[in-house]
């Protein structure tokens, strides 16, 4: 199996390149075209009904996902996120396991376990999402951002503040907590907005664009 991003870093795609027998698992939106070597199918994932319960705020498409298996030869599959922006490839074995906000997760290979988490680190009225995917297992993941994608170290001793507007994914071992900023306004509330401090040792993806604001614009 092999991965190309291409396109960036406005319009940015994956195309995944599979031999026979291979597969790909993708947010079920996320399908441009596909060879007619492979197949896909798409159901729901572990979390199932409950999931879509639990979720009642966040977006329902996270409880499903769309395979796409290479069952007649070699193929290829080319996926696209929703928004404009750049896309990357994780290691989730090395980098994880990972919280990603929802929407944030174009695809990821056999081996890498996607489930639903708590959302510690965003502001519910702000998002929209009491909850975020969690990433685990080995493989590869492939994120999209609004705009472009940023890589945040984070060491002991030394925290990292965010604006959790431009907040896309974070290291789940790392501790979080939230607070008001006067610097930043709420996008859709107006008066202070929200910063998310992350703690310990590990990484956090920002993107650089904010989706809220651009919604609102062209609303």
């Amino acid at each position: 199996m092999e991965f190309t991003v291409e396109n960036r870093p406005v319009g940015a795609v994956v195309v995944v390149s599979l031999d026979q027998g291979e597969s790909v698992t993708a947010d079920p939106g996320a399908f441009l075209s596909r060879s007619a070597t492979v197949e896909s199918e798409t159901s729901g994932t572990s979390d199932g009904v409950a999931g879509l319960v639990t979720n009642a705020l966040s977006d329902e498409r996270d409880v499903l996902e769309s395979t796409f298996t290479a069952t007649d030869g070699p193929g290829t599959v080319t996926l696209a996120p929703d928004e404009p922006g750049d896309v990357t490839r994780l290691d989730v074995g090395a980098d994880g396991p990972l919280k990603v906000q929802s929407g944030g997760v174009v695809a990821w290979t056999d081996g890498v376990e996607k489930s639903t988490a708590a959302n510690e680190a965003g502001n519910v009225l702000s998002s929209g999402e009491v909850t975020v995917l969690r990433l685990a297992g080995d493989g590869s993941a492939f994120l999209s951002a609004f705009g472009g994608l940023r890589s945040e170290r984070v060491d002991e001793g030394a925290p990292l503040v965010v604006d959790e507007d431009h907040l896309l994914a974070w290291t789940a071992s790392l501790d979080v907590s939230r607070t008001k900023d006067s610097s930043i306004k709420s996008t859709l509330l107006g008066g202070e907005g929200f910063v998310t401090r992350f703690e310990g040792s590990g990484r956090v993806w920002l993107q650089t664009r904010d989706p809220a604001v651009f919604r609102q614009s062209t609303a």
